[in-house]
């Protein structure tokens, strides 16, 4: 039965790329893949489990045991490929942040009777439809008759709005298997602990929405196992991403960012980029050359109308080249919303002639207006919507040689 969990559909959501190479192609993560976030959420979910787990035997650690724990996990932990991407940030940065989180949650929380805790790195699994879901919930409380409470610890540097977190996934999905695995349970509420910002939100699901969630996780599960292509998806996340060597959108970049200058410039890849960049660059220029060309031209046509009809001329002489000023009147009714329309409409069903014109093809009104098809009085009663617009038209044509002499 092939197994789900919340991260696993996260990551081909994110990008089906990386859930292609972690989970398909089960490529083995290297050593310094993990970021300095990672390790940090890590570290003070290590110091909340050790509270909570002990406080299932009636032991409450001081704040400063915690402390000296949370200090002894990081330094035994730490290596030196942990990553720092953020720039301008230092490995103490984290620390103190992981720290004063503990401390402002410790404080918040003493003397921790606001529910029961159950168990903590809590896991689960179940199945929705014919798909195995698995997870771990960071701490499941009781609340007495039948009330229980998911939390999650996070140590994110960003702080969701409500509407993110009504719909959140993630602790959702626990509820469902919350639900199997104590039928008591009348009421899940679910709570996120942003340890970062000492803020707590909390959200509920009906059991409609938690229907219509499993809907949604079964269709996703098939267009995962519906891909063959499995795209790479460019983001934010790229630079957290412990593969791109393996990545089609970012191994050329890491193939060639350590080269000499002078080989830089002469790799193929970067050689045909900067080609195709050189071009469109010039054609951009050119098109912003030919709309200026063109607005010259608009401009000397208006002069060349102007002086053909000052000199009663149609054909206008140059050098190489004759301009043809062609002069032409004909009818302009109102067009669909424009000012007039709704009387033109209704002289046109008078007199009527709807059909006719094709549910008014102006076009074909005034067709049948110039072959005299209508009466006088129709006639007269829609040319009072009409006016005359003249037209005209400037065509360059090369001059005969006898012209040109």
């Amino acid at each position: 039965m092939p197994v789900y969990s919340h991260s696993k559909l996260g990551t081909y959501e994110n990008c089906p790329r990386k859930y292609k190479l972690q989970y398909i192609d089960r490529i083995e993560m290297p050593e310094a893949g993990e970021g300095i976030e990672a390790f940090l959420g890590s570290r003070v979910h290590e110091t909340l489990e050790k509270l909570h787990k002990e406080l299932i035997l009636s032991k409450i650690n001081s704040l400063e045991d915690l402390l000296v724990f949370y200090q002894a996990e990081w330094d035994r932990n730490w290596h030196e490929n942990v990553r720092i991407v953020k720039k301008g940030y230092t490995k103490e940065n984290y620390y103190n942040a992981g720290r004063e989180a503990i401390i402002s949650y410790y404080r918040r929380h003493h003397p921790f009777n606001q529910s029961k805790t159950l168990a903590t790195e809590m896991p689960l699994a179940f199945k929705i439809e014919d798909y195995g879901i698995r997870g771990f919930i960071d701490r499941l409380g009781y609340c007495g008759n039948g009330v229980y409470e998911i939390h999650d610890y996070k140590t994110s540097g960003f702080l969701p709005a409500q509407d993110k977190i009504d719909a959140d996934r993630q602790l959702a999905l626990y509820q469902i298997g919350i639900k199997e695995q104590f039928p008591d349970a009348k009421d899940v509420g679910l709570v996120w602990h942003y340890l970062l910002f000492d803020k707590e939100l909390a959200s509920k699901r009906t059991d409609v929405q938690l229907e219509d969630l499993k809907k949604d996780i079964v269709a996703l599960i098939r267009t995962i196992e519906n891909d063959t292509v499995f795209e790479p998806k460019e983001s934010g996340l790229c630079d957290w991403c412990e593969y791109p060597e393996y990545c089609p959108a970012k191994k050329h970049g890491l193939a060639v960012r350590n080269l000499p200058p002078n080989e830089y410039l002469a790799e193929e890849g970067v050689s045909l980029v900067n080609k195709f960049a050189s071009i469109k660059v010039r054609m951009k220029d050119l098109k912003e050359q030919e709309a200026l060309f063109e607005a010259q031209l608009d401009l000397i046509k208006e002069a060349a109308v102007q002086y053909a009809r000052k000199n009663g001329i149609t054909n206008i002489l140059g050098s190489e080249f004759i301009l043809k000023v062609v002069e032409e009147s004909s009818l302009a009714f109102p067009r669909a919303e424009g000012e007039g329309r709704s009387d033109l409409e209704e002289s046109i069903r008078k007199a009527g002639i709807w059909n006719d014109v094709s549910l008014l093809s102006l076009p074909r009104l005034v067709k049948m207006i110039k072959e005299e098809k209508l009466d006088e009085n129709t006639r007269e009663a829609l040319m009072k919507h009409a006016a005359n617009v003249c037209t005209a038209s400037v065509r360059l044509v090369k001059k005969k040689d006898e012209d040109a002499k």
